[in-house]
């Protein structure tokens, strides 16, 4: 799966592991995955954020406030798994990444995969944090000028 993603969309799985495990949890969630993301500075996500005026760190801060810490580091060493709703994401991605005929999973076809998911805390987070969502997602199923890597 990992060849089917972009350089930085592989970097925000691998924020994401460590973000989870910060927390002391033992999976990574969409909470997780979507902080993984916002850690990416050269993904076109984050790009798409700035661009469209959305404040990427009151949004981090906002899905913090969500998530529950563990009393104790995961058991599990090497990767955690990721929880069903964070897998439907990638799912979701790669699906769009088909439909837009691209040639990976970039962390903007994840972002919007995000928002296309109803009824989550990603997307509430991204309202409390004053996003336009309807226009946000024009904006990220539109191709951009430079791709990431």
């Amino acid at each position: 799966m990992r060849e089917a993603l972009t350089q930085q969309m592989r970097l925000a799985l691998d924020n994401a592991q460590r973000a989870a495990r910060r927390l002391n949890q033992d999976f990574v969630g969409t909470e997780h995955l979507l902080l993984g993301v916002l850690e990416c500075e050269a993904g076109e996500a984050v790009w798409t954020l700035r661009a469209n005026e959305v404040p990427v760190a009151e949004l981090r801060r906002r899905l913090l406030l969500g998530l529950p810490a563990g009393d104790q580091a995961p058991v599990v060493t090497g990767n955690l798994p990721l929880s069903p709703r964070a897998t439907r994401i990638i799912n979701a991605a790669q699906v769009l990444a088909q439909r837009l005929r691209e040639p990976q999973v970039s962390t903007r076809l994840a972002l919007l995969a995000f928002l296309e998911e109803s009824g989550s805390s990603v997307r509430q987070a991204f309202l409390d944090s004053g996003a336009d969502l309807d226009e946000l997602m024009r904006v990220l199923a539109e191709k951009p000028c430079e791709a990431e890597a």
